[in-house]
């Protein structure tokens, strides 16, 4: 996959390589079997503060900077917790806040395993 780029967000479509999940109200449990899935096959970008529209294209939510902040700590908590994952694949520069039209993305990308 070619490196995701926030601008281009509406022009991104859910595949086997990315992602979207609105994560308003925390982390969402379906975002780890989207991680497992990536890790275990080609890598992805999980983006989380993006919702799907019924066209297929993607568009934010507006998170909040503090928003943004809980929901990355929360990522990096979890994906060190030995006892919920595996292995810890992302770096810290893997972790991307970034600021679209509308609000903050948090883009999280997973490495092939």
């Amino acid at each position: 996959m070619e490196t995701f780029d926030i601008v281009k967000l509406a022009s991104y479509r859910e595949n086997n390589r990315i992602e979207a999940k609105a994560a308003k109200g925390g982390l969402p449990r379906s975002m780890w079997e989207t991680y497992s899935a990536f890790a275990n096959t080609y890598g992805g970008v999980i983006l989380l503060g993006v919702k799907e529209r019924e066209d297929g294209t993607f568009a934010p939510i507006g998170l909040t900077p503090t928003e943004a902040e809980h929901l990355r700590q929360d990522f990096w908590n979890t994906v060190s917790n030995r006892s919920k994952v595996s292995a810890v694949l992302p770096i810290e520069s893997e972790v991307e806040v970034l600021e679209a039209d509308g609000g903050i993305v948090l883009a999280i990308h997973v490495p092939r395993a």
